[in-house]
């Protein structure tokens, strides 16, 4: 049997359990992967990423007869992932999440929700709980996604950008501060 893991925070505690799939309901709307545009780069990235890799990596993580259901790991690593693609903190990636349907579809949803996914302190607690194996782990995931090299070898060349921009920094001129 699995050992629970339960985090304290101000006297709070706070356990989490992998929510289970919910099967697509048939509604009048249509889902978002029909709505969506399928050359769009996060529509793209949402079906190279193994996204069953982080699962199976932060499942053990949550215990699953303890405390309140927690927000499903798709999601959350999603988030993750949106936050430094777009190079966002933790507040405005989880405000934008509930008006932008490519970052719903990204993170696993099947239908559009106005209202947000979580507390941008649930991003937190996340990368507190999965330590930094598990940003290692999204961190090798993105770039096995991101490798043209389908042979998984990658270039035996890194090519540094050292671009350096002047400084708009003003020197005053010395008979100004004779007199000082």
């Amino acid at each position: 049997m699995r050992e629970c893991l339960s985090l304290r925070y101000k006297s709070c505690s706070y356990s989490y359990v992998k929510k289970q799939s919910i099967p697509h309901q048939s509604s009048f709307f249509s889902s978002l992967s029909d709505l969506q545009d399928q050359r769009h780069d996060l529509y793209r990235l949402a079906d190279k990423i193994n996204w069953s890799a982080f699962e199976k990596a932060f499942s053990p993580l949550y215990c699953p007869d303890n405390g309140r259901p927690s927000k499903p790991v798709r999601l959350m690593c999603g988030l993750l992932i949106l936050k430094r693609l777009r190079n966002l903190s933790d507040e405005p990636v989880v405000e934008q999440w509930s008006e932008n349907a490519y970052y719903q579809y990204f993170c696993g949803c099947l239908q559009f929700t106005p209202s947000f996914p979580c507390n941008a302190t649930e991003l937190v607690y996340l990368r507190h709980r999965i330590g930094e194996e598990g940003i290692e782990l999204i961190l090798c995931e993105s770039i096995r996604v991101n490798d043209d090299d389908p042979s998984g070898k990658g270039d035996e060349t890194a090519f540094i950008d050292s671009t350096v921009q002047e400084k708009t920094s003003r020197i005053p001129p010395i008979q100004n501060c004779i007199g000082k």
